[in-house]
């Protein structure tokens, strides 16, 4: 079976850990946990003990709302509770959400995101070894002594994968990143002219091997019959993103501009309806799979000559969750073992 992961949403964390339970039961490669109305790590707790070989990601974890410290021994922890099949997916988020809702500086977030990572590790490879952990930098001040983790971690190589929209973090993910994480809006043609050249740049200035890197995105993917009804719930997904200056690179590229700021002035109004109006036929088939089994498998097997592991969503936001439960049900069916 090819690999493909599954975004967990659930109205309740007993059902996300009953998704989690089905997606292992039919051979996903993965299960990737968000983190806006919940934190990653903690959903991924209750899956671990519920779960025995299916892999398990944050995507994403914001790595600037918290100390590299506390999401380093987080890591460790998780890790140990899933038998080391944790993969720590890192984001930078979005300044205004940072800076507003957390309260935290954002800085410059490529110079940023690589010394947070760099910190990261270098606590995960030494915080249980003598002597303290010292690191200078813009961001980061870090001396540790008198700090003794006093367990050898499971894995200290956690594999830490980055999320990027624009080219300047697409190449920092290949700099210091084990693996990339695409974003919903990163279209398929916004991979293969953006994503990857930049990534590849990356990695040749860190002298590393593309095949020693995992690419991965994020797919909203609605599976069923009734395409009409299916194009209408991805509609809200894009919408959503469509609000997001962070992600506005793939909707210039597509030439989308004028949607989206409509889209963004219906929001700041809070006129969902509008929102979702405002997401073209184009639009859809530009940042969503949708169709029935047959064509789903298709579009993302063209997925596959650029990334290595899809990872599927179905449509969620402004939806009903028993209409979530649907696609993913129909999600499993397709790509399922």
């Amino acid at each position: 079976m090819e690999r493909v992961g599954l975004i967990l949403d659930a109205e309740s964390i007993a059902e996300l850990v009953e998704l989690a339970k089905e997606a292992e039961d039919v051979k996903f490669d993965s299960v990737w946990a968000t983190e806006l109305y919940r934190t990653s790590f903690q959903q991924l707790s209750a899956v671990a003990q519920a779960t025995q070989t299916i892999k398990l990601g944050t995507a994403v974890a914001l790595a600037f709302v918290r100390s590299p410290l506390i999401t380093a021994l987080t890591a460790l922890d998780l890790d140990e509770i899933s038998s080391g099949r944790l993969i720590l997916g890192l984001g930078t988020g979005a300044k205004r959400t940072n800076e507003l809702w957390h309260g935290v500086t954002h800085g410059k977030p490529v110079s940023r995101i690589k010394e947070c990572i760099e910190v990261i590790r270098l606590i995960m490879n030494k915080s249980h070894l003598d002597g303290p952990i010292s690191y200078a930098g813009d961001y980061y001040n870090i001396n540790t002594r008198g700090y003794h983790r006093p367990f050898k971690p499971l894995r200290s190589n956690i594999p830490i994968y980055l999320a990027a929209v624009g080219k300047y973090m697409a190449q920092a993910v290949g700099e210091v990143a084990d693996g990339y994480l695409g974003h919903v809006v990163c279209s398929l043609r916004y991979i293969k002219d953006v994503v990857n050249p930049n990534i590849k740049s990356g990695l040749e200035r860190s002298r590393r091997s593309r095949k020693d890197f995992d690419l991965a995105s994020i797919i909203t993917c609605a599976v069923s019959n009734n395409e009409s009804e299916a194009k209408q719930a991805a509609r809200a997904t894009i919408a959503f993103y469509a609000t997001v200056r962070t992600y506005e690179p793939p909707f210039k590229m597509h030439g989308f501009e004028k949607e989206a700021q409509k889209i963004r002035e219906a929001f700041f109004k809070r006129d969902i309806k509008s929102m979702i109006e405002n997401v073209t036929d184009d639009m859809v088939e530009t940042f969503a799979i949708v169709g029935d089994a047959d064509e789903c498998l298709k579009r993302i097997n063209e997925y596959r000559e650029y990334i290595d592991l899809p990872i599927l969503s179905a449509p969620h936001y402004f939806l009903d969750f028993d209409e979530v439960k649907e696609y993913q049900r129909a999600i499993l069916e397709t790509f399922g073992k």
